[in-house]
């Protein structure tokens, strides 16, 4: 049976904010979006998640032992950051929590963040970016604001599916940002299409264009963690989120 995960934070009231989650998934676009709002934003942790579904790893940085799963806040967001693709065990459990969590919070809103693979990538010069959410209406609202479109078919797997489905029978917001990508391959275009578009979503913007000018040593970076997350994907079929209608490719 998973162990039920635990939320450590020194965040009080959070009631205006919303919640960015990229946990690495297709194309690692979630992954590149919020590691690079939390870097270029210059936003300090300030809670992690622990459970016992958690690989004995610990990252390293500067120095510093990090968490496997990091919180950081901004004056109209927190965002989660994960260092590793979440293990399939964990993925309801986190799901519930990260609800049960947010609605303690006084957050209205959860936010995904993903790639949509599409086969023909390597063709698109500017990504699409697609929305789908825990309510119809909120992913037309996301539609005209963002300047997406909303999804109408297709499949969402992983912790993106459980939350989007536990937000829509728990009447919480739950929404889904997800720009064409690669499948297994990262992304830092399709991440760009995204935080593009986040001083619409949380009135912070951050310049693409270093993210841009460094996208092949990006790519080389993440690799292992792209690996990783490959064969995570596997395990969950994440393939079927390639059979997408002729519409979108």
């Amino acid at each position: 049976m998973s162990a039920v995960p635990e939320i450590v934070d020194t965040i009080g009231d959070a009631r205006g904010k919303v919640v960015l989650q990229g946990f690495p998934d297709v194309g690692l676009v979630g992954s590149i979006t919020v590691s690079y709002l939390v870097d270029q934003l210059g936003l300090k942790q300030v809670g992690y998640v622990e459970s016992d579904d958690l690989p004995p790893v610990v990252p390293i940085r500067n120095s510093e032992v990090k968490d496997l799963i990091r919180i950081y806040e901004d004056r109209r967001a927190i965002i989660f950051v994960s260092d590793i693709p979440i293990p399939a065990k964990m993925i309801k459990p986190l799901a519930r929590a990260l609800l049960d969590w947010s609605k303690s919070k006084g957050v209205d809103r959860l936010y995904c963040l993903t790639g949509l693979a599409d086969p023909n990538r390597i063709e698109i010069e500017e990504p699409k970016v697609f929305v789908a959410a825990s309510r119809l209406k909120l992913a037309e609202e996301l539609a005209d604001l963002l300047d997406a479109e909303v999804l109408s078919e297709g499949f969402v797997a992983g912790i993106n599916a459980e939350l989007v489905r536990q937000g829509a029978r728990k009447g919480f917001d739950v929404g889904l940002l997800l720009a064409q990508s690669h499948y297994n391959y990262p992304d830092p275009g399709a991440a760009a299409q995204l935080l593009l578009r986040m001083p619409k979503l949380i009135d912070a913007s951050v310049d693409v264009g270093p993210l841009l000018q460094s996208a092949e040593m990006i790519r080389m970076q993440l690799r292992d963690l792209m690996r990783r997350t490959y064969d995570t994907m596997g395990d969950m079929q994440k393939s079927k989120e390639l059979e997408l209608p002729p519409v979108y490719r």
